[in-house]
């Protein structure tokens, strides 16, 4: 299969130089094709003959593990990958429009879960009252308060470096999906957290010689990866009444939040970093099923 490695590779080129696509987004296609990569060396496929049948196959074989909006989005990047090797005449029309016309899985859109004050802050004490050790408290407790308060995305935390932090100001420089820039603010217990956790590794005051550091850290000094990040919250969220407990989770209940205290919608979105305004309006649904909950409750015709 060496050579699909070097088709492989001359398309993230290709996305890199001729398309202009960030890393984030490299990384992304990276994986979505790693997965095809395995399955079609499992079964030894030709992928330069590859038929719906071979697709559905895929499909069934990675439902084991995924949901429909994760194979969407798979699909979604070998249909990109396809498009590419049509263009260099590597395969032909036909195995073309098998991918083109292969039906993406229907999901139904949640509305998203979130969590409240109180129930964020009784994550955070049940952190403390652990046995982890004290610098490990520190930094779960500031990476979770930090998601919270400011709505990073997954990815945009695992690469923030010291740099991007003002304490004097509370605010953080991100730079989201497509390298776009944009600034966050988080509160002052979030900040009492995060210096907590750098005076416990030593590195605060912060030094120039660091500013190019990763924030979060593990006890061998290494940055954390997205994985670390995602288990972190995770561990720390599960057992609570959610639909889902991610990292994701705890951006939505940032969003949800400023929603219910009267931030604009067009401010979440410049926050969130979202490129259109659909996206950021799902959590209007969030904040009127809040208030027909507050309604039914309260309102004497409502529902009891």
């Amino acid at each position: 299969m060496q050579k699909f490695k070097i088709i492989k590779k001359n398309f993230f080129e290709f996305l890199e130089y001729d398309k202009g696509y960030s890393r984030k987004t490299i990384e992304s296609y990276s994986r979505d094709i790693k997965k095809f990569e395995v399955y079609i060396e499992e079964f030894s496929i030709n992928f330069k003959q590859l038929s719906k049948e071979n697709i559905f196959d895929f499909h069934l074989d990675l439902s084991k593990s995924i949901g429909p909006r994760s194979f969407s989005r798979i699909l979604s990047s070998l249909r990109t990958f396809y498009k590419y090797l049509f263009s260099e005449k590597i395969i032909n029309d036909v195995v073309l429009n098998s991918i083109q016309t292969y039906p993406s899985p229907k999901f139904k859109k949640s509305v998203p879960s979130f969590l409240s004050e109180k129930k964020i802050y009784e994550v955070i004490d049940k952190i403390d009252l652990s046995k982890k050790k004290e610098f490990i408290k520190m930094r779960d407790k500031a990476i979770i308060m930090l998601f919270f308060t400011s709505g990073l995305r997954l990815e945009e935390m695992t690469n923030l470096i010291f740099r991007d932090i003002d304490f004097a100001n509370n605010s953080i420089k991100i730079f989201g999906k497509g390298g776009k820039e944009r600034f966050s603010k988080f509160d002052n217990f979030t900040k009492d957290l995060i210096i907590r956790y750098l005076k416990k590794i030593k590195k605060y005051p912060l030094l120039k010689s660091n500013i190019h550091n990763n924030l979060f850290v593990d006890k061998d000094n290494k940055s954390l990866t997205r994985d670390n990040i995602q288990y972190i919250v995770m561990n720390n969220l599960k057992g609570l009444s959610l639909s889902s407990f991610g990292p994701h989770t705890l951006r939505h209940s940032f969003a949800t939040h400023l929603l219910n205290k009267g931030v604009g919608i067009s401010a979440i979105q410049s926050l969130l970093g979202h490129s259109k305004l659909s996206s950021t309006q799902i959590y209007t649904h969030v904040s009127l099923n809040k208030l027909q909950d507050t309604i039914n409750k309260a309102h004497p015709r409502g529902k009891k």
